[in-house]
């Protein structure tokens, strides 16, 4: 009879459901939804938010097979009944909320953009403090989201990849580095599936770009195989690793927090790069520009050292368009990027921007793509057709390019595959070749 009190108090107390046929985003179609004890007791009150991406083994329908994402994170403690009513950080107790979500193929990074809309605009969300965690192909969706751009970085307050299953990409520590953001990446030394490589590439580049340890890992040395139920246990310090202070991934988490709840300093409209003859002229564009000293032009020869050019005061009023000219440009590739920095010294980092002087009429793609398709180029295009074949030489999309120094096309309708680009310009003919993922 206790035992039957005691359960259902824990019922009443925090709530474990399954959201079967649940669109979220176009690829997931159910999840289970954690909501902690008092959720609904207070109106106002907000909550930190967990959004755990499981492995290819737990893609599925959303329906009759959603249950497989309970094998790992937190769902998987929550399932088991040990999952604690709250957590203790710095004397202040913290519930999470907890969304473990089904897709039915691999996650861009759109994808997930569009479901944590769908989880703000529908739960009690601390912005502020939003984790974005995952294991296998989860965690590889956690590197690609967190370094697709700032904005996406800038909007989690930090990130736990397992065993993340995405190749090295220099860009992606490139913005996570100027974002700050925090990051404990875990994995097995002797993974069988997804090498541990992945995981020293990330955290080490990530760290020599900030300049800071922002990016920490836990290499489980003594275990094997492709599984990390010890790495999101609630205690880290055990399976031959020790002296982890935090004493799990959920206490480290809600030591980071953003501060998206408050107004940002400036909001960038516009920024590029392009070709003036033998020089480069950068062009940006702000609006809601709040306490802004202004803006500091940055330049690097390999996108990791970085040097600054000048620095571009504030208009001083709510908007403004900028530009600045590097007069001596180096001769082969240029990186740029803006560090806008506030009256009381805080800042951040724009995106990178890159410019070849090595090369005339140059069309660079950036590889993979995703939701879009990025062209580095020194050519002005107009209204330039850009036809996309497949590996079958079929024609499977047409659209229009325009601008210069870096032009983006959408291409998220495109199956992952490598593609072949065509582009007629000035009667002369180019091809590019891309992977989308």
């Amino acid at each position: 009879m206790l035992c039957g009190l005691m359960a259902s108090l824990a019922v009443i107390a925090q709530s474990f459901t399954a959201k079967p046929g649940v669109t979220t985003c176009p690829v997931s179609n159910g999840y289970y939804e954690y909501l902690p004890q008092g959720y609904n007791n207070n109106p106002t009150e907000k909550f930190p938010l967990i959004v755990f991406i499981p492995g290819i083994g737990e893609l599925g329908n959303g329906t009759t097979n959603l249950s497989t994402v309970l094998r790992h994170g937190p769902a998987n403690l929550i399932n088991a009944g040990s999952w604690p009513t709250s957590f203790t950080v710095g004397g202040q107790n913290f519930k999470f909320i907890v969304i473990t979500p089904q897709f039915t193929t691999n996650p861009w990074s759109g994808h997930i953009n569009t479901m944590l809309d769908y989880i703000i605009t529908n739960y009690k969300v601390d912005i502020d403090r939003i984790y974005l965690s995952g294991f296998s192909l989860g965690g590889g969706a956690v590197w690609a989201y967190a370094g697709e751009n700032a904005t996406y970085s800038n909007r989690v307050a930090a990130i736990v990849p397992g065993a993340g299953a995405w190749s090295p990409n220099a860009t992606f520590c490139q913005n996570m580095a100027a974002t700050d953001l925090p990051i404990l990446a875990l994995h097995n030394n002797y993974d069988n599936v997804v090498p541990v490589s992945n995981t020293n590439y990330f955290v080490d580049n990530t760290n020599t770009v900030n300049g800071t340890p922002i990016a920490q890992k836990i290499i489980y040395f003594g275990i094997s195989g492709h599984d990390l139920t010890h790495g999101f246990s609630l205690n880290l310090n055990q399976y031959g690793y020790s002296g982890f202070a935090d004493q799990n991934v959920y206490n480290w988490m809600l030591k980071h927090k953003r501060n998206n709840a408050s107004p940002l300093p400036v909001h960038f409209t516009g920024f590029t790069a392009s070709k003036q003859g033998s020089r480069t002229l950068l062009k940006w564009s702000t609006a809601n520009e709040i306490n802004n000293q202004g803006f500091e032009v940055l330049r690097s020869q390999d996108a990791l050292h970085w040097l600054p050019l000048g620095f571009v005061n504030s208009t001083g009023m709510q908007s403004g368009s900028y530009s600045f000219v590097d007069v001596q440009p180096f001769s082969g590739k240029n990186y740029y990027k803006l560090r806008q920095v506030d009256i009381d010294g805080k800042s951040s980092f724009t995106e990178i921007k890159m410019i070849d002087f090595g090369k005339q009429g140059y069309l660079i793609p950036l590889n993979p793509a995703r939701s879009d398709l990025k062209i580095n180029t020194d050519i002005n295009l107009s209204n330039t057709k850009l036809k996309i074949y497949n590996t079958q030489g079929q024609l499977v999309k047409t659209t229009l390019l325009n601008g210069s120094g870096q032009v983006t096309t959408d291409v998220h309708e495109l199956p992952p595959g490598i593609y072949a680009g065509e582009i007629m310009e000035n009667d002369k003919k180019q091809v590019i070749r891309f992977l989308k993922q």
